[in-house]
């Protein structure tokens, strides 16, 4: 089973701020390997993905829910620790 190719995800302040890192980085917005994050709900069930902070991106109405996203996702998979 061959692996998804490595997709990029653009945390940004809004979709302007968005199309600007496009600019920067010479990337087409319509790239299928590069997504906007639009709300916490874009992260869920992402696979093997770079995360990019851009700009004001913390300067949103659903920071702590992006924030809590992206927790859950640095999160280790096992809660169990090995007793001695």
């Amino acid at each position: 089973m061959s692996q998804s190719p490595v997709r990029t995800v653009v945390l940004a302040r809004n979709l302007a701020e968005f199309h600007s890192w496009c600019r920067e980085t010479s990337t087409s917005p319509r790239d299928r390997t590069v997504l906007y994050v639009s709300g916490p709900h874009v992260l869920r069930g992402l696979g093997n993905v770079e995360i990019v902070r851009y700009g004001m991106w913390w300067d949103r109405l659903d920071e702590a829910a992006l924030t809590a996203a992206l927790a859950a996702r640095e999160a280790p998979t096992s809660t169990t620790e090995a007793v001695a």
